[in-house]
């Protein structure tokens, strides 16, 4: 189910978004046969994919995503980071790429808890901001 966050402001139409979980893919699989050796990776474009649908307000809207690390299991806590943040200012968000790891060992799973977080702006209303939580998983096998 999306989730809608309202503003309102004064007189103005309400200012809302919604998230479109239909088109959200929130999780990057970097698993893998094991190596013996910790091996890296980087997600690729698309694989990621969150989606703000903006309404009401001014009708001109403007977008900022930002990507936060929260958690991460790992062997040193810094495998999992930002490769590139990709383009940050329009309702759609999926060319963010991931650098990640994969453990050595068959067995073994190492992963990372992001959010992408969308800030709508319609240069009237008070902003919304938008949280999506993924994960980037590296599995050996």
């Amino acid at each position: 189910m999306p989730i809608i966050y309202v503003n309102f402001y004064g007189g103005a139409v309400p200012f809302a978004a919604i998230s479109d979980n239909s088109a959200t893919q929130d999780i990057a699989d970097g698993s893998g046969p094991a190596s013996g050796s910790v091996a890296t990776f980087t997600s690729v474009q698309g694989e990621l994919q969150f989606v703000v649908i903006p309404s009401g307000g001014s009708g001109s809207y403007t977008f900022s995503w930002v990507v936060n690390k929260n958690t991460e299991n790992s062997d040193t806590g810094t495998r999992f980071s930002v490769a590139s943040a990709g383009t940050t200012n329009t309702s759609t968000y999926n060319d963010l790429t991931m650098n990640g790891a994969r453990p050595a060992n068959a067995g073994q799973v190492y992963d990372g808890d992001f959010d992408a977080v969308c800030t709508v702006s319609d240069g009237v209303a008070p902003d919304v901001t938008i949280t999506f939580p993924f994960q980037v998983v590296a599995a050996a096998f």
